[in-house]
């Protein structure tokens, strides 16, 4: 990408020239909508806009080492989001497109209008009360600042180029007795990022390279459900994950297998309780005839052996009123990571969410999101140094992001909105990185949103 201004005099007036045209929509079509919205079942199309005006104190994630001052600017978005929802006596069929655009007009660079859109299908169809099949895909596609939560080890990071994640899913259930039921799923994931972007002296990007982020994940899962009273579920769980990188360097092409006995709890019909626990098995191979396979005989010699992490998750939800719930979990598990020398990494994630209602018209939502992923190397400093040409030693990678959402509704089809996120990264290793990359992050937005 080239570093000079690029200005575009008819872009700008025509994307605020759009945003104004679809939040005016939504109150135009008054009448229309006050019909629809007595109507008795499931409406068949949805359509929501979103206009936002805010304050973005570092759009483009500067890094604590950046030379230039971090940049901050005002910006304008728009998130138009339209919805077919089709149910029928065996199969039921929802779709959704969603788009989300923001102009940053102090950044005046060829990025200050960056965009997000996702497609999201979902088919589920039931051959008889005991057996269905569902099928699910979810594409995004981004050129904006996103927290790539999808992947620990990845920083959100501006996405100068683009950014495409598509998870695919098929997934079948089947009772086989009145107490014994099963879930078998397939998946599918593709990542496709650009790497960090490095800033220049003018203030300008250089996108940096997706070698070290693109991969394809596929995977097999089935899970055994038994019925222990009629409140507790046990499970039984064996996930199979391959994953396979753009530029592995015969070295980060890897396959795991967790094994995990858990149990689903109803203490109340409002309180609701999950947990797994068990044991992930990483195999982290090489192509043998390489001359770039680093094992245990040094460089040459073969794959690595496999590592052995444990695994749990706990999670809970409590529904204490009709539009009210307060959910959270934690997990230690093995993910994948963005460094070239270490596919892998130890996480450690907090979540939270809660939604509240103070009365009938206004509301607030607020999420929390916290992950620790923890490197320690598999490899010698000779070794790395081999294989790379540096070594940072062990260290960790921090990204906590906080969202909160206060809603007003005037009227069923409109709301106005007041919000605040908050995301931080932070990547620390023990040699020649610094803060690699650490970085803080606020925005804060009044809006108004249309819903049909």
């Amino acid at each position: 990408m080239s570093g000079n201004p690029v200005h575009r005099p008819f872009c700008r007036p025509f994307f605020y020239w759009i945003g104004l045209g679809l939040c005016v929509i939504p109150v135009l079509l008054h009448a229309q909508i006050e019909g629809s919205a007595g109507q008795s079942g499931t409406k068949p199309f949805t359509a929501t806009v979103a206009l936002r005006e805010g304050y973005d104190s570092n759009p483009l994630t500067q890094t604590y080492q950046s030379t230039q001052d971090v940049k901050s600017s005002t910006y304008t978005s728009i998130t138009p989001s339209l919805g077919y929802n089709y149910t029928g006596l065996q199969a039921d069929l929802a779709l959704r497109y969603d788009f989300t655009g923001i102009y940053f007009p102090a950044i005046n660079q060829s990025y200050d209008i960056q965009y997000t859109q996702a497609f999201i299908g979902r088919y589920t169809y039931a051959f008889d009360p005991r057996v269905s099949l569902i099928i699910s895909d979810n594409f995004l596609y981004s050129e904006q600042p996103v927290a790539q939560l999808v992947t620990v080890g990845l920083a959100p990071v501006t996405q100068t180029q683009g950014y495409i994640n598509n998870l695919g899913t098929i997934e079948l259930d089947y009772r086989v007795t009145d107490r014994l039921s099963m879930v078998t799923r397939w998946n599918n994931s593709i990542l496709n990022s650009d790497g960090v972007g490095t800033y220049n002296n003018d203030g300008t990007i250089n996108s940096g390279s997706s070698a070290s982020s693109n991969y394809m994940n596929n995977g097999a899962f089935h899970q055994f459900r038994l019925d222990i009273t009629p409140e507790t579920v046990g499970t039984f769980s064996v996930d199979y994950q391959i994953f396979d990188y753009q530029s592995d360097q015969s070295y980060r092409d890897n396959q795991q297998v967790a094994f995990s006995l858990g149990a689903d709890h109803t203490f109340l019909p409002t309180l609701t309780f999950s947990g797994r626990a068990g044991v992930q098995l990483q195999d982290n191979y090489g192509i043998t005839d390489s001359s770039t396979v680093i094992g245990s005989g040094g460089l040459g010699s073969g794959e690595l052996e496999i590592e052995a992490y444990p695994f749990a998750s706990l999670s809970s939800t409590w529904n204490y009123d009709q539009r009210s719930f307060v959910s959270g979990g934690l997990s230690v598990a093995v993910q994948q990571s963005n460094l070239a020398t270490s596919s892998n990494s130890e996480a450690y994630t907090i979540n939270f969410n809660w939604d509240h209602a103070f009365t009938e018209k206004l509301s607030v939502i607020q999420s929390l999101f916290v992950n620790v992923a923890v490197f320690t190397p598999q490899l010698t400093e000779a070794e790395t140094i081999a294989l790379s040409g540096s070594y940072q030693g062990s260290g960790q990678q921090t990204t906590v992001t906080y969202q909160c959402k206060f809603a007003y509704e005037f009227y069923p089809y409109l709301s106005a909105e007041l919000g605040w996120s908050y995301t931080s990264y932070g990547s620390y290793f023990d040699l020649n990185n610094g803060n690699g990359g650490s970085y803080t992050r606020n925005q804060v937005y009044l809006g108004i949103r249309g819903t049909y």
